[in-house]
This record gives C-alpha cells, sequence and structure tokens, in this order.
C-alpha cells in the first residue's frame, strides 16, 4: 500500500462519515458550512499534494479530494428542489427507505464520482492552455 492509497483513504473518510452519520444535519446552516469549510481544506491538501508530490498516482489523491466538496455543493442543490417537491429531507444512501430517493441518491453519487474527472480533464486544462 502506497503512500497515495493511504492519504486517498483519509481524504476519503470525511466524505463517508458525512454520508454515513451526518447526512441529516446537513440542512442546518452551521453544520454544512462546517463540513464545507472542511472539504476546501481537503481540496487545499489534494492540490498541494498534486503540485509537489513527485510519486506516481498523486492524481489519485487529487480527485479524491474534490469529492467531498462535490457531494455536499451537489447535495444542497438536488435537496432544495427535493423538499420543495416531497416537504422532506432527501436520503442519499445505499438502499433509501422510500423509491423516491433513489433519483436523489443516483444523481449525486454518479455526479460526485464523474466531476472531479471532467473538472480536471476539461475546464482546468481548457484553462492551463489559454494561459
Amino acid at each position: 500500500m502506497t503512500i497515495d492509497n493511504v492519504l486517498y483513504f483519509l481524504l476519503f473518510i470525511p466524505l463517508v462519515y458525512i454520508i454515513v452519520f451526518d447526512q441529516e444535519k446537513l440542512k442546518y446552516k452551521t453544520v454544512f458550512i462546517t463540513y464545507v469549510l472542511i472539504s476546501i481544506g481537503i481540496l487545499i491538501i489534494g492540490i498541494l499534494y498534486q503540485t509537489y508530490s513527485s510519486t506516481e498516482n498523486k492524481l489519485l489523491v487529487y480527485m479524491g479530494s474534490q469529492m467531498t466538496l462535490i457531494f455536499l455543493i451537489l447535495f444542497k442543490i438536488v435537496r432544495i428542489p427535493y423538499y420543495m417537491i416531497f416537504k422532506r429531507e432527501p436520503e442519499i444512501s445505499e438502499h433509501p427507505k422510500k423509491w423516491i430517493d433513489i433519483i436523489p441518491t443516483i444523481i449525486v453519487i454518479i455526479s460526485t464520482i464523474i466531476l472531479p474527472f471532467l473538472i480536471d480533464s476539461y475546464i482546468l486544462k481548457n484553462v492551463v492552455e489559454y494561459y
């Protein structure tokens, strides 16, 4: 197990904690802002590691560091219309209690996995090439 895998696992722990234990508390502004600040710190660690590391799998750490922030942003974006329509909080989990929660679960989980790669391959590389 390399340092890249260990660091990726450590940076992934807050995302798992949010999904498993504190998802219901994300509706509170202070809790949400706290997790956003933590995820920005994780992202800064990933960017610094990507910039200064010479290891082989440094991209894994960088991509993993983006996932917590992307999850939080997507959860907030999905939560607002979901709450307005169904008058309850969405449940993002592997086996939601209500069948309608499958839709936000799929949107948030798939987007959380795909968006770091899209951000890196399209947005950042186009900006770097432009300047």
